[in-house]
Formats: structure tokens, C-alpha cells, sequence
């Protein structure tokens, strides 16, 4: 997630791969992610300042002795999150992969099998290997009894050898043998979506139904899918081999959600969102940086507390310093990643953030295997800015990578709009991250003009979604 300098964003614009969630008007808030604005001479990234440099050392030094002394044998610790992100029980199994599987594979590229060992669930997995070349490997299952996915998102596990090497990983859907069939993207796609996924490492993921990437023929039913098919595609630098253990349904909600999410704690949002939020009743999560609140351009400690106390906003943790630009969890070593994560909580859990203090946006979006872990010890999730890969579904499919679309000055409320739409249409979860709110022209990428800002809280306002704050939607059906 953004910190005060956001991360630059390289992929297609917003009205091009636009999310959504759903929102309901008692209870709403939202979010909103965004590339790292043009550098700036005065960017507290750029040069911190001697106090807040004394404040940091001065909030670790009392931190991190009372968090570590909790620490058990087992890890550096911290108090454990009050409770964890619930897990979505399977609907149905589709396929688990075994000798039985109904896939085989369709096209001369590439080439497939199930192989056992080192699997997770039932006895195999799907191995899909590209020749490196950048032509897709196709691998069908036909003539299924019908499946009905009109109240469900589809889920897989999944492994991906060279995620650099990645193109994408597609799933076609079809109820008439093909002929007609919509297409989406599981994985990849662009730089965002191929970071999603770690080499070598099994991760669970959802997509939610109803916008397709791409549709050929008339609109698929959804309501009697009798034909799959996995796609894997690579960029032409060398072959990307994936395995896929299990593909399966999971409940879709009755209503989409979306949550507002403004980073960093600048103090337009303050000034300029919350009135624009309050005239409709919304609420929405800030991820405050310790070492930035109360200093020029971001929230007084006191303002952080009224929106938690009186608006019904949730504070969530960010990270403690400024950090340098573009510096993430995965430049950190593993002794700074702890002194961020516990002295974060420990500034929430000290000044009464309660609600929000078990949530955590990582520093710019990024993060790798190590620093999830690390996060995994501290927090009950983890944000991250992932756009390029449709909406999150609730409960997220991993909740230490929550996918979140990052929002720019060139996003135009249509393009927001759109998002908004598509939530409800997948009745799956869109999360929007902002940085600053201003009155007139941005002067960097991560602002947001507070004209289109009401646009688009005055659509969500209206639409037919549940708005949550973060931490609401995470805990919703608990």
C-alpha cells in the first residue's frame, strides 16, 4: 500500500481494467490505491526530518522492549491479531487433479500432465509447461455435467515456477462447447499481477464472475457451465511451467462490497473527504505513517482520533517511518520489516485504534515471501495494490495479498464508476485506495481532485453495495 512516497504503477489504465465491490449506505467507506507521484523537493521521502527521525527512534525504543518481551520461542512476536481473516469453505469440487481429471490438453504449444508429488489437496496436481515462445497452452474440460456458478466465485491453488516469464494464466468458461465462451484472467497480465504471485510458492486464487476479460459469441449461463478451460501463456523470455491442485467454488455473497481506503494520512483527506463522505453517510480506513501524523501536509493525531471516534472511520497500521523513496518490505531487512510492524501496532494500540489495528498496507504495495511471514506474525492482513487482476472476493483468497486498486489523477470518475458497477454485477469485494484530496488541480500523481471525488461517493452512494471499512469487510460473516 502507499506510503508517503506511492509506488509508480506501469500497466493499463483504470477504465481498462476497472474493479468493483458493493456498499451499503448505512455502512460505508472506501479506499483508493495510487502510482507514486512526480518526485518533489520537499517530499518528506526525499528528506526526513531530524524530529521525526527523534520520533521513531523514541516510539521504537518504548515499542519494541514491551511487543518483544512477548515474543515466544518460536518467533520475534508480537501480540497475536485479535482474530484471524476467515477462510471460505468449498461449495463444490470441480477437480482435484487426480488420474481421473477431465482436463486434457487441447493445443500443439506446450505441454501438460498430472503429476504427484508435492501436492496439497486430493492426489495430483495439473502441470502446464509453455515452450517459452510466447504462444498459450491450452488445457480443456468438455462436456461436464452443468455446473452452476450464478452464486459463486471459482477458486484454484496455484504455483508458478518463473513468475517474470509470465504472461498470464487464463480461464475460459463456455455452455454450448465453445462456441461461445468468456475468458478471465486468474494471474498476470501485467506487472502488478505477475508480483502477485511468488516463484515456487502455492498460493489460492479467486475470481469473481460476471465481467469478462474478453467474450466471444452471445453471453455465457452462467447457470449451466459445462465447459473449462485453463489457459498458461508466457512473454517469450523462456518457458513458465504452473501447477493448479485444485479447482473448486466458493459462496459468492449476496451483495458486492467496496471499501474506501485513503494511505498515508495526508491532510486532505481530512479537509476535503471526510465532509464529501459525511453528506452521504459513508466511512472509510486510513493507513496512517506514524512518523508523518501531525507533521506538515498529514493529520494531527487528534484528527486520526475523531474520525475513529466520531465518523466511525478505522485507522489502519501502515508503516512507522518515512521511508526512503520507492523503499518497500522487500529492500528491508528482517530487523527493520519487525521494527515497522510492531511499532506501527504498538502506535495504533497505544492512541486507542483499536478497530483497525489488527490490518496492515504495505509500504509502496510490495512485499515477497519474507515479508509476508513477517506481516503474518504481527496482523490478521495484509493490503497490497495489486489493480491489474479484477475485484477481490470476501473472504479474500489470500488475505496477506488483498488485491486493492490504486487510484491517480488520470483515473476519471467514469472509470471509478465503472468499478463501482462491476462490484455489483460480481457481488465481489472492490477495494479503492487515495492518497491526498485536494480542491483543484493535483500536483502530484497520487492526488485526487475533490470534485471528482464526490462524483464517485455520490455513484456509490447510490449503488447497490454494502460500504465497509476494511476491517468490517474482512470480518464480515464471522
Amino acid at each position: 500500500m502507499p506510503s508517503a512516497c506511492p509506488l509508480p504503477y506501469a500497466g493499463a489504465r483504470l477504465s481498462e481494467r476497472a474493479l468493483a465491490t458493493d456498499g451499503d449506505a448505512d455502512r460505508r467507506g472506501r479506499r483508493a490505491r495510487w502510482p507514486r507521484p512526480t518526485t518533489q523537493p520537499d517530499h518528506p521521502c526525499h528528506h526526513g526530518r531530524v524530529h521525526d527521525r527523534v520520533r521513531v527512534t523514541w516510539l521504537l525504543l518504548l515499542a519494541l522492549p514491551l511487543l518483544l518481551g512477548t515474543a515466544s520461542a518460536e518467533g520475534w512476536g508480537a501480540p497475536p491479531p485479535a482474530a484471524s481473516v476467515p477462510y471460505a469453505p468449498a461449495v463444490a469440487v470441480i477437480d482435484l487433479f487426480g488420474p481421473d481429471t477431465s482436463f486434457a490438453q487441447q493445443s500443439a504449444a506446450g505441454r501438460s500432465g498430472v503429476v504427484f508429488v508435492d501436492t496439497v489437496r486430493g492426489d495430483g496436481s495439473l502441470r502446464i509447461t509453455s515452450d517459452g515462445d510466447g504462444r498459450q497452452v491450452n488445457v480443456r474440460a468438455a462436456g461436464l455435467a452443468p455446473i452452476d456458478l450464478r452464486d459463486a466465485h471459482l477458486r484454484l491453488l496455484l504455483r508458478v515456477d518463473q513468475p517474470e516469464r509470465l504472461e498470464q494464466v487464463l480461464l475460459y468458461l463456455s455452455s454450448d462447447g465453445f462456441v461461445s465462451y468468456e475468458a478471465y484472467r486468474l494471474v498476470g497480465g501485467s506487472e502488478d499481477g505477475r508480483a502477485y504471485v511468488l516463484p515456487n510458492a502455492w498460493i489460492a486464487v479467486t475470481v469473481a464472475l460476471g465481467t469478462p476479460l474478453a467474450r466471444v459469441g452471445d453471453a455465457v449461463d452462467l447457470g449451466r457451465i459445462t465447459d473449462v478451460q485453463l489457459s498458461l501463456a508466457d512473454l517469450g523470455r523462456g518457458p513458465v511451467t504452473a501447477d493448479i491442485d485444485v479447482l473448486e467454488t466458493v459462496a459468492r455473497a449476496a451483495r458486492g462490497v467496496v471499501s474506501l481506503v485513503f494511505d498515508d494520512a495526508r491532510d486532505g483527506v481530512y479537509r476535503h473527504a471526510r465532509p464529501v463522505l459525511d453528506r452521504h453517510g459513508l466511512r472509510a480506513s486510513v493507513a496512517a505513517i506514524v512518523a508523518l501524523v501531525g507533521t506538515p501536509g498529514f493529520m494531527s493525531l487528534e484528527e486520526l482520533q475523531r474520525l475513529e471516534r466520531h465518523a466511525g472511520w478505522d485507522v489502519i497500521a501502515h508503516h512507522v517511518s518515512a521511508l526512503p523513496d520507492e523503499v518497500g518490505f522487500a529492500e528491508l531487512g528482517d530487523d527493520a520489516v519487525a521494527a515497522e510492524l510492531l511499532g506501527a501496532r504498538a502506535w495504533l494500540l497505544a492512541h486507542g485504534f483499536r478497530r483497525g489495528a489488527d490490518h496492515f498496507a504495505y509500504p509502496y504495495g510490495g512485499f515477497d515471501a519474507r515479508s509476508i511471514e513477517l506481516v503474518r506474525g504481527v496482523f490478521a492482513s495484509g493490503r497490497t495494490i495489486v489493480r491489474g487482476l479484477g475485484l477481490e472476493t470476501l473472504p479474500p483468497a489470500e488475505p496477506y495479498r488483498i488485491r486493492a486498486l490504486s487510484v491517480t489523477q488520470g483515473d476519471p470518475p467514469e472509470a471509478l464508476t465503472a468499478a463501482i458497477d462491476r462490484a455489483v454485477i460480481e457481488r465481489g469485494w472492490l477495494v479503492l485506495v487515495f492518497h491526498q484530496v485536494v480542491d483543484g488541480a493535483p500536483d502530484a500523481a497520487t492526488g485526487y481532485r475533490v470534485q471528482d471525488l464526490a462524483v464517485v461517493v455520490a455513484h456509490l452512494a447510490a449503488a447497490d453495495v454494502d460500504v465497509l471499512t476494511l476491517p468490517e469487510a474482512l470480518n464480515l460473516g464471522r
